[in-house]
């Protein structure tokens, strides 16, 4: 006699209880609880799982989400007796959004947990209940929920493996990380890093690089990117420490995931580490025994332009940027004048004006290298800084614009002194000359540094985390390229010999040049109200007014012997650099940027307010600039405030920000390192339904502009963007 088919059904189900728990499907999420043996021995813990299975481009979220998110929560309804431990978290991966870095899971994940039945449970079957929360994202969150049901067997005998599901359980054992006691494992702070070491037993192994994911959200910055270095059987990791970091961090604990399986450990790639930080760390050079940039930031898109991570391409686009710093507006003055003695001294000797050639490429090389020094030196300290930083300084402004202004006054005739001025004249030394070329390449360099050229934006921002004689090579080229035209010049003049010989044309041309060095003060000045208000422009002013006074007095009376004119002379100028030195603790007062009817809507720039838009789908364009880069104005005029460009924006949709760094900004300078830049300026333009923002080149075109946006579709809602006033 056959039995009843529903018998045949019960039986099936008893004997196989952990294959048939039920499916919860949310929009987003297929979740099942798994069991890993065909039953549970009593007194004996047994694993299940919390299988999450996200749809495509989706996520959830790691014990630590990063900078935003929520983990996964599991409450467990249990019968009597039986206890369940903490979940056992496979390691995660990195998901950048935007500017910020959160830590997760895509496509499927198995959340681990030992529930043990009491020693005394009975033969049978027991119902297991977990109630789950968890948060799925993509461009929005959604948090979901589901309540999954599970019935075990419980018998005395061996278990067998799940069948099933044990490929499932397999990849999470795999992603769990182990804990290895032959690794030891220190931290130390050095200015605002923290260096992990972590150190292997002789001939054991250690990975060639590693990414360091915290176990607290307050310690690192997880968007920041990471620099791994293996220096023999120890790994070095550094990081950026969060400004709200606690100051008396006792221990880093976290995870450490290799790339490929961990040395020793089988297939698995992560192990738990708990350093305690003690003395700082110094990093070893990236290149001394095999060591690369992770992290965050590893991956991040570039402009059209980008090095890839070779010293090689890094050096070829420093070059070819400085080769085009010579056609920015920065530099166009000071080697229009440095032209101007060539054009004297060419159909003299050839051999003055090749040593002339080559001290100012000296000179140029040489301010290169003490900048870029400088900023390497004060990085290292802790400080945030980025090309350009001594832009940032109002101190600094107000010197380079009493310096252009006096080089102008000297030009148009009020006085004739010094080196500068013995390069105009024809029976000066070589000593003079070459002095004049040296400090010319010296001032070239500094009245450079407020341009970006294509190219150069790829090969500065590769220097965030080089060591500093790989950092120095690359400035080293820069300077190379741009002193190269002035160099060919001297070496080979026949261009120069067709220009008119010296005369009295001359004289006028030195005065023509004055006007750009006076709109350059001007520019400065500008500058220094957008740093430190208005009062600052009105000390500069009267500055130089009191500068102007000292000039004219020393031209007025140049051959006077008395020896009252040097010390007048003197008093005045010091005077004049009193009037003009801006208050230290004086800032412009940030308030609602003012748009100009027909120009794009600016609204000011955080990273919370570009994780808010690009979660509400909204197509974002972020413009890093300040008032102090020439280059940066010139694009937003000529190319950014277009109408053709305007409309675009308000077409699609596209919400302007406005990264403002023309005083320093940690947050803007973390930012811009986090998209792998160390130099402005930079466009970003986040599009939806892409996590990396695409970077524009530094030298905008409305054509390449329009080339991008175009690729969104029209939004009707968003034609109200244009202003209409």
């Amino acid at each position: 006699m056959k039995p009843p088919r529903v018998l045949l059904a019960l039986a099936f189900a008893l004997a196989l209880p952990a294959f048939a728990a039920p499916v919860v499907k949310t929009e987003h999420v297929e979740a099942q609880l798994l069991g890993e043996r065909t039953h549970a021995q009593p007194g004996k813990p047994v694993t299940v799982g919390l299988r999450l299975q996200m749809i495509p481009h989706w996520h959830t979220y790691w014990r630590n989400p990063g900078d935003s998110g929520l983990p996964t929560r599991i409450k467990w309804t249990l019968p009597a007796g039986w206890t369940a431990g903490a979940i056992q978290w496979p390691h995660p991966q990195n998901l950048p959004i935007g500017p910020l870095n959160n830590f997760g899971y895509e496509d499927e994940v198995v959340l681990l947990t030992e529930l043990t039945p009491p020693a005394d449970a009975k033969p049978g079957t027991v119902p297991v209940q977990a109630a789950a929360n968890w948060l799925v994202c993509k461009e929005v969150c959604i948090p979901e929920e589901g309540v999954l049901d599970l019935t075990l067997k419980v018998a005395a005998g061996d278990a067998g493996p799940n069948e099933r599901w044990k490929p499932s359980f397999e990849r999470a054992r795999i992603m769990l990380p182990v804990k290895d006691a032959s690794l030891k494992s220190d931290a130390g702070i050095t200015g605002r890093n923290i260096v992990l070491r972590v150190a292997a037993p002789a001939g054991a192994g250690l990975p060639a690089s590693a990414t360091f994911f915290p176990d607290r959200d307050n310690v690192v910055e997880h968007a920041a990117p990471q620099r791994a270095v293996r220096v023999g059987d120890t790994l070095l990791v550094e990081m950026k420490l969060q400004d709200s970091a606690p100051k008396d961090l006792a221990t880093l604990d976290g995870v450490l995931v290799a790339k490929g399986a961990w040395p020793g450990a089988g297939d698995r790639r992560a192990v738990e580490l708990s350093a305690k930080v003690g003395s700082p760390i110094a990093m070893a050079a990236a290149g001394s025994a095999g060591g690369s940039s992770g992290g965050a930031a590893s991956g991040r898109p570039g402009s059209s332009a980008e090095v890839d991570g070779s010293l090689g391409a890094a050096l070829l686009f420093a070059f070819l940027g400085g080769l085009l710093l010579n056609l920015m507006p920065c530099v166009f003055p000071v080697l229009g004048i440095k032209v101007m003695g060539f054009v004297e001294h060419a159909h003299g000797e050839p051999g003055a004006l090749r040593t002339q050639g080559l001290v100012f490429s000296v000179g140029v090389l040489v301010s290169f290298l003490v900048l870029a020094g400088l900023m390497l030196a004060l990085r290292a300290g802790g400080t945030q800084l980025g090309w350009g930083f001594q832009l940032q300084s109002p101190a600094f402004v107000t010197i380079l614009a009493v310096l252009f202004f006096v080089l102008a006054l000297n030009l148009v005739g009020v006085f004739e002194w010094g080196l500068f001025a013995q390069s105009m004249t024809s029976d000066v030394s070589a000593k003079g000359r070459n002095a004049d070329a040296f400090l010319a390449g010296v001032l070239a360099t500094v009245v450079a540094t407020p341009c970006t050229a294509p190219f150069m934006g790829a090969a500065v921002g590769f220097t965030l985390a080089q060591p500093a004689a790989v950092s120095l090579a690359v400035f080293a080229a820069l300077g190379v390229g741009m002193a190269l035209p002035v160099l060919l010049l001297s070496f080979f003049p026949a261009l120069l010999r067709k220009l008119p010989k010296p005369g009295a044309w001359m004289e006028t041309f030195k005065q023509v040049m004055a006007f750009p060095l006076f709109a350059t003060v001007a520019w400065l000045a500008w500058v220094l109200g957008a740093q430190s208000g208005n009062d600052a422009i009105l000390g500069l002013l009267l500055g130089l007014v009191v500068f102007a006074v000292a000039a004219w007095t020393y031209g007025r009376w140049a051959h006077s012997e008395s020896v009252m004119r040097p010390v007048i002379v003197v008093l005045f100028a010091v005077l004049g650099l009193y009037v003009a030195w801006p208050d230290a603790s004086a800032r412009a007062t940030p308030g609602a940027l003012v748009t100009k009817a027909g120009e794009l809507p600016w609204q000011a720039w955080s990273p919370e307010k570009v994780a808010e838009l690009t979660a509400a789908g909204k197509p974002v364009f972020v413009d890093y600039t300040a008032a102090w880069c020439v280059t940066c104005q010139v694009n937003k005029r000529v190319v950014l405030n277009s109408s053709a460009i305007v409309e675009a924006f308000a077409l699609r949709g596209i919400v302007p920000l406005k990264a403002d760094w023309t005083n320093n900004d940690p947050r803007i300078t973390e930012s811009l390192k986090a998209l792998g830049r160390n130099a402005i300026p930079v466009y970003a333009l986040y599009l939806p339904g892409e996590a990396q923002p695409r970077l524009l080149p530094e030298v905008l075109t409305s054509s390449l502009v329009l080339a991008q946006v175009e690729q969104l579709p029209a939004s009707a809602a968003s034609k109200t963007a244009v202003t209409q006033r």
